[in-house]
């Protein structure tokens, strides 16, 4: 629809104007959009040109969306507006309106004497903080008396360009933004699932793909449980959000893939939950990173830390010994030992359990460490808290200032006067059974955690009147500390009854028992830190068994 040539502004039609800019612009929207306003607003109102443009460079250029001038579309125009009625619009941040004259106005600016200019309007494009983003403005070889309706009506289309602009913009940010978001989940080294609701992938990338050895066409629309272990307790199996590795609707955890060709991989996963506005689950997304040579690395370091712990039940003439290690990782910090036969002028044997503070490389180096001050030192002979005094002093010189300890329990057993001595620097206290009595006997007594003040002097405590059939138990916190689905802990009356159940059987008996009701109380749960037991049952002394040394 067009409207006759008018030959003054005040005589113009508000509704016929309205109605020409709204059916020219209504079905158009970005770049289109904006060709339709300036060319329908310069039609309507009767303008030599119309133009819509966004502030650029610093806020000294702008650059027109769209200008039309004399009956057509200028394509790429930019101008400096120092000197222009622009710049009076951009400075003032409110409407400017020259009627008459604006030549005279602008001397110097040769582009109002090109388009031999009478008259020019401009209004500021807002955003809603109220930033300027440009400006929509008109220009006339006439002149353009002010008429307040047809001054609104501009305004009107002013807040719509403005609208559109910052739709535009936004719409760019967030292409910007998937484009990015795109180029690194595609470059990412690591596997990246996205899952909707129901746990159906709905992307992924090719470190995903080449990691199961399956195209995106294998994985896309299938669920997520397709390439979960049949054993995986996580919520990509099962599509929990509240999975134990969890913080809120972040989670990190290990598990294991299931590739198309039935390898096994063991993965790290950090996964997200995502949720809309209101807070309703929209799907789930998930880094997931090969830990194959990470595990096989953990696994030979592991086998050399197993290598360090004994071996084979020791065979001591008058005590049936027995101890266990189990590391909840691949390796961890629990530690224990025997030992005897030294060049020392005494008849004793010696057992040793301690725990490193965490779990882990870190915990497993601190323990290969201590381990080995503890036997240059033994092996030098005196006395437990002697030996143990040494220890602490040459530890802490390392690892003072990492913030890491050990607990250890230091006992030294004398089986043919039926005596012991022990040394506890902060760990659990062992405990003596007597099945005769049904009583326990908690090996208590000072002593700080070794690694904690280098200068600490530690004593050793006795008891005398040792007994055929009593049993010794040193453990680590990891087997009372144990916890089953219910969030119960297996505590050490459970850990007692055990040993008063079976006083019966040998010290090897006692262990397997002892991990046994670990393992049924847990019910398949994760093992969470290590465990070590050492069991060491009182025997007849006349008994004869093999010598056997460290």
């Amino acid at each position: 629809m067009s409207i006759p040539h008018q030959s003054t502004f005040r005589d113009l039609n508000e509704d016929a104007v309205v109605r020409t800019i709204l059916e020219g612009t209504a079905t158009e929207t970005g770049e289109r959009f904006f060709e339709a306003l300036v060319e329908n607003l310069s039609k309507a109102l009767n303008t030599h040109s119309a133009w819509v443009t966004e502030l650029v460079q610093q806020a000294t250029q702008l650059r027109a969306l769209a200008f039309w001038q004399d009956g057509q579309l200028i394509p790429e125009f930019e101008i400096d507006i120092y000197g222009t009625p622009c710049e009076k619009v951009i400075e003032s941040a409110r409407l400017v309106h020259y009627p008459d004259n604006i030549i005279d106005l602008f001397p110097k600016n040769d582009g109002l004497k090109a388009f031999r200019a009478v008259s020019y309007m401009g209004v500021p494009l807002l955003d809603s903080a109220g930033k300027i983003l440009g400006n929509l403005a008109v220009l006339d070889t006439q002149p353009m008396p002010e008429e307040p309706r047809s001054l609104a009506i501009f305004r009107i289309f002013a807040a719509r360009a403005a609208a559109e602009l910052q739709r535009l913009r936004v719409e760019s940010e967030v292409q910007k933004s998937e484009e990015k978001y795109r180029r690194i989940v595609e470059t990412a080294g690591e596997g990246f699932l996205l899952l909707d609701s129901q746990f159906v992938i709905r992307d992924v990338n090719d470190a995903f793909c080449r990691l199961v050895g399956c195209g995106r066409n294998e994985v896309l629309g299938r669920k997520v449980s397709l390439f979960s272990s049949e054993d995986s307790g996580s919520y990509l199996l099962y599509g929990q959000s509240d999975h134990p590795g969890g913080n809120g609707d972040s989670r990190k955890f290990e598990d294991t893939l299931t590739a198309k060709d039935g390898r096994k991989i063991p993965i790290l996963v950090h996964g997200d939950t995502l949720r809309d506005d209101r807070g309703a689950v929209i799907g789930n997304m998930a880094f997931i990173t090969d830990m194959t040579a990470h595990k096989q690395s953990l696994a030979l370091a592991g086998e050399i830390q197993r290598s360090l712990l004994p071996q084979d039940n020791p065979q001591i003439r008058g005590l049936d010994v027995a101890g266990r290690n189990v590391s909840c990782d691949e390796i961890g910090g629990d530690y224990f030992d025997y030992l005897w036969g030294l060049e020392c002028p005494s008849n004793h044997f010696d057992a040793v359990v301690g725990d490193v503070t965490g779990h882990g490389v870190d915990a497993a180096l601190l323990m290969t460490s201590a381990r080995a001050f503890l036997r240059m030192r033994a092996a030098q002979c005196g006395a437990i808290s002697q030996v143990i005094t040494e220890m602490n002093r040459h530890l802490t010189q390392d690892i003072l200032s990492t913030g890491r300890f050990m607990t250890l329990f230091y006992l030294s057993i004398d089986s043919h006067n039926g005596s012991l001595q022990w040394v506890r620097a902060g760990h659990d206290p062992a405990v003596v059974y007597d099945p005769d009595e049904d009583r326990f006997e908690e090996l208590q007594g000072s002593g700080l955690a070794l690694g904690v003040d280098g200068e600490y002097v530690f004593e050793e405590y006795r008891k005398a009147g040792l007994r055929r059939g009593q049993i010794i138990a040193i453990g680590t916190d990891g087997i009372w500390e144990t916890f089953n689905t219910k969030g119960e802990m297996f505590g050490k009356q459970r850990f007692r009854r055990i040993i008063r159940n079976r006083a019966h059987l040998g010290a090897n008996g006692i262990v397997d028992a002892v991990f046994e009701g670990l393992n049924a109380f847990s019910r398949g749960l994760k093992q969470e830190d290590d465990i070590t037991l050492v069991i060491i049952k009182i025997e007849d002394s006349s008994r004869q068994k093999q010598d056997w040394q460290i």
